[in-house]
């Protein structure tokens, strides 16, 4: 298919992905097929039909010959503020120093670095693979934080979801009181600008806000419509927290606060005991592992093979670091490791983990997570036939562990191309980029950092 000026403006929409190897059903069983797309959804699914060259075809045919058909990712767990990664403040340090750096530094951004944040940070999800985005936005310390967040997210054209945080402590500058909360969030429902199944009322972690406000988050959430979400058994640390306020452990006191749902998403979940694991697998929540971000700031091993094997939903989040591929491998090597079981998790489960399991956790398991007749068409066409990947005996093998983030050729959100051979057609890039390291330079000398952008002139 050439790209001609209808791609330029992203309104293409194929009509046939032909002869691709796909990651089929929600089994993901790699199977030679054409994909037939109608109104954004896969139409059918049927084995390879030779294509004559002599006469166009009657459709619009994506020619997938010597590609991998992978269902657009679902990254459940991010923050896109982070407009200083490796800031010399946060780099080597564990997660209470880090979070007071990010919080310190966020007290001076604005509604333009929140648009940017978003927009950039849902782009790269977008072009390494990731068609579905969580953004657990916090803090809300200005007017029109909300709003630009979502403005950030709608310019993009990936599929997103909104993890509205809210922090009543204990950082005063960037806290915000429940009442104030409850109010912009009703607004965000009764204004039309976040519909309710793409909303979660997510108060950030037990210390950031207090035992009571679990309790007041799922009346809320009950009274919109919408999901709940958290940061929760991080650390040792904050079990203590816990144990403090709340009496028990943590999985125990959200459950008596009425937190776990089945449109319960919980993040991290480090230190958890087998009553826990047993309860969330009871009551139908699913949990968020990050495990590079557990790596880098030295968390600990979250027990994926136990809540799997319980019937737990366990899915997978970027949390700031870099791409799904890098995640699916280091969930298979790090259980690996640890447990000294190469099976510990099994590559269908790391990447359902990444798809389908992604999906249900944020209520989209209907909708997208699987190449499957019905649901949306979000599509990543991934290189296949590529030296690096060389011999591919092994469709699965050579995604897991011979496939990096810079093989992406395109990808599909409700059939239409959002990207195009590495580059987005919704976004100028340059642009973008430009836009990006200006304003991060002039936030940088706001809040007194004299590290520069390496690329950019002063």
């Amino acid at each position: 298919m050439q790209v001609d000026s209808a791609v330029g403006t992203g309104e293409l929409y194929p009509d046939v992905i032909s002869d691709v190897t796909a990651f089929v059903g929600d089994g993901l069983v790699p199977s030679k097929v054409d994909l037939h797309l109608s109104g954004g959804r896969i139409a059918a699914i049927s084995p390879p039909v030779a294509r004559s060259g002599s006469a166009p075809p009657p459709e619009r045919v994506l020619e997938g010959s010597g590609l991998l058909a992978i269902p657009g990712m679902v990254d459940c767990h991010d923050h896109f503020r982070n407009l200083t990664p490796g800031l010399s403040l946060s780099e080597g340090v564990k997660l209470d120093d880090f979070l007071r750096v990010l919080w310190e530094t966020q007290a001076h951004m604005g509604p333009t670095e929140y648009r940017l944040g978003a927009l950039l940070g849902s782009l790269q999800r977008l072009k390494t693979g990731m068609t579905t985005v969580t953004d657990h936005c916090y803090s809300y310390h200005c007017e029109g934080l909300d709003e630009a967040s979502i403005a950030g997210y709608e310019a993009s054209g990936a599929r997103w979801v909104y993890a509205r945080g809210i922090m009543t402590r204990p950082y005063e500058p960037v806290c915000e009181t429940w009442e104030t909360a409850e109010e912009r969030i009703r607004g965000l429902v009764a204004t039309g600008l976040v519909a309710p199944e793409h909303l979660f009322i997510a108060p950030v972690s037990i210390r950031q806000v207090t035992v009571e406000e679990f309790a007041r988050a799922r009346r809320l959430a009950d009274d919109l419509g919408c999901g709940l979400y958290t940061h929760v058994a991080e650390t040792a640390a904050e079990l203590d927290v816990w144990k403090n306020e709340g009496g028990d452990l943590p999985i125990k006191v959200l459950d008596r606060m009425g937190f776990l749902t089945p449109v319960t998403v919980l993040v991290h979940g480090v230190v958890l005991d087998d009553e826990e694991i047993a309860l969330l697998a009871e009551r139908g929540t699913s949990l968020i592992h990050c495990p590079t971000n557990h790596m880098k700031l030295a968390k600990g091993f979250t027990r994926v093979p136990d809540l799997l094997a319980a019937g737990v939903n366990v899915a997978l989040g970027i949390d700031m670091m870099a791409d799904m591929f890098t995640e699916m491998r280091t969930e298979l090597g790090m259980h690996a490791a640890y447990r000294l079981d190469p099976n510990a998790v099994s590559k269908s489960e790391a990447m359902s983990m990444a798809t389908l399991r992604g999906a249900r956790a944020l209520r989209l398991g209907a909708t997208t997570g699987q190449l499957t007749e019905g649901f949306a068409a979000d599509i990543v066409l991934v290189e296949g036939r590529n030296l690096l990947q060389a011999p591919m005996v092994d469709p699965v093998f050579s995604l897991l562990y011979a496939t990096h983030a810079g093989m992406v050729r395109h990808v599909l959100v409700d059939g239409r191309i959002v990207v195009w051979d590495g580059r987005s057609t919704v976004v100028d890039e340059e642009s973008l980029l430009d836009e990006v390291e200006s304003v991060v330079a002039s936030y940088m000398k706001r809040i007194g950092v004299s590290q520069s952008l390496w690329y950019r002139p002063e």
